[in-house]
Order: structure tokens, then sequence, then C-alpha cells
């Protein structure tokens, strides 16, 4: 693959990456060799929340793993942006509006996420947006 692909990562893909989901493992092997991933400090404070909720904070203190540990390792694999322009287009679920925002100030080529709000918008100026399988199986197989 030639240029890498330009992509922002929703909160709640993070998130299955370090519980050990499904796609976990091939998205480690791939990501930083064809993907640039953008994070910005709003996506950032939304997983550090996300990483306090009682579920969450379960499944992590039976891991090798803490919540310190998840956001350095994002850090040190993501491009941070600065997000200038609000996005006020997701009106179920305001808070989407920070992925976007961050797709927009990166000028990525994808939004990965399994947000249902996200997903049924398809595209969001020049960004396509799509599930992780279909990042992995038709815009990283190549």
């Amino acid at each position: 693959m030639g240029k890498k692909v330009k992509v922002v990562l929703d909160t709640n893909v993070w998130i299955s990456l370090f519980l050990k989901k499904v796609l976990s493992q091939e998205y480690s092997k791939i990501i930083n060799k064809q993907a640039t991933v953008y994070m910005s400090k709003e996506i950032l404070l939304e997983i550090s929340k996300v990483l306090t909720y009682p579920k969450i904070k379960k499944i992590i203190e039976g891991s090798e793993i803490d919540a310190k540990q998840i956001i350095r390792i994002i850090v040190e694999n993501t491009t941070m942006v600065d997000t200038k322009i609000d996005v006020k287009l997701i009106d179920e679920d305001p808070q989407d509006n920070k992925i976007l925002e961050c797709a927009l100030a990166a000028r990525v080529d994808y939004v990965v996420t399994g947000d249902s709000h996200l997903l049924k918008l398809g595209k969001f100026k020049q960004t396509t947006i799509i599930t992780p399988r279909a990042f992995l199986d038709g815009c990283l197989a190549k």
C-alpha cells in the first residue's frame, strides 16, 4: 500500500480495542503501518471518562493494563489535532459531533465507528464513515 489512510477512531472503537474484543489483534497489526490515526483533546477526555464506568473499570481491573496506560498508548499512537470548528450535525447524540470535529480538523479519509448516529450519515464532507470491519476489509485489505 502506498499512501497511509487518515482516520479517526470513535470512542467505542478504542474501548473495544483495549477490551480485547473482535478486531483488536487485526487492528494492532496494521494501524500504524497502514493508517495515521488522529485524536482530539475532546475525544481523549471522553475515552478517559468511559474508562471510569463501573462495567469498563471492572474489566480493566482484570487485565494487565490500567486506564492511565491506555491513555498513554493512545496518545503515543495518534496525531493530536486542535478542533477549531464546532459541528452541530447530530442532534440525537450531540457528543458524537466531537468525532466529526476531529475528522474535519484532520481532513481524514475515514471515521471508524460502531455508532448508528454517525454510520447513518455515511459521509461527512470528504470523510467516509464506516464500521470497523468495513474499514479492515475494504480500506486496509488492499
